[in-house]
C-alpha cells in the first residue's frame, strides 16, 4: 500500500502574490534585455556607423599617406623646376640631355656604346 501525502496548497492570496512576483521579475528581465540591446546598437553605431571610430581611423591613416605623397611630389617638383631652369639657361645641359636621352651626336663624332654582359 502506498501512502499518499497531500501537500497543502498555498492559500489563494499567496498564489496570487507569487504570480505577481513572477510577472514583475519577467518584466524586469525584459527591460534589462531591451536596455542591453539598445546599448549594443548605440555602441555598434558609434564604432561602425557613418562617422564611427573605424572610419575615423581609416581616414586618419589615409590623410597621413596623402601628406607623405604631397611632400614627395613637392620635392620632385622642385627638382624638375631646377632641371627646367638649367635647360633654359645652360646650353651644356641641353647638349648633355640630347646626347644621353636622344643619342644625338655632333658632326664627325663617333658614339661608342658599352654593352655589359
Amino acid at each position: 500500500m502506498k501512502i499518499r501525502t497531500n501537500r497543502a496548497k498555498p492559500p489563494l492570496q499567496q498564489r496570487k502574490i507569487t504570480e505577481v512576483m513572477k510577472r514583475i521579475t519577467q518584466k524586469k528581465r525584459i527591460k534589462i534585455i531591451l536596455s542591453v540591446l539598445v546599448l549594443l546598437l548605440i555602441t555598434a553605431y558609434f564604432v561602425v556607423g557613418n562617422r564611427g571610430t573605424y572610419k575615423l581611423i581609416t581616414f586618419y591613416n589615409q590623410k597621413e599617406k596623402l601628406i607623405e605623397e604631397i611632400q614627395k611630389l613637392e620635392i620632385e617638383k622642385k627638382e624638375l623646376e631646377t632641371f627646367k631652369s638649367s635647360l633654359e639657361n645652360d646650353p651644356q645641359s641641353i647638349e648633355k640631355v640630347a646626347r644621353e636621352k636622344y643619342k644625338m651626336k655632333k658632326k664627325g663624332e663617333r658614339v661608342y656604346q658599352i654593352v655589359e654582359k
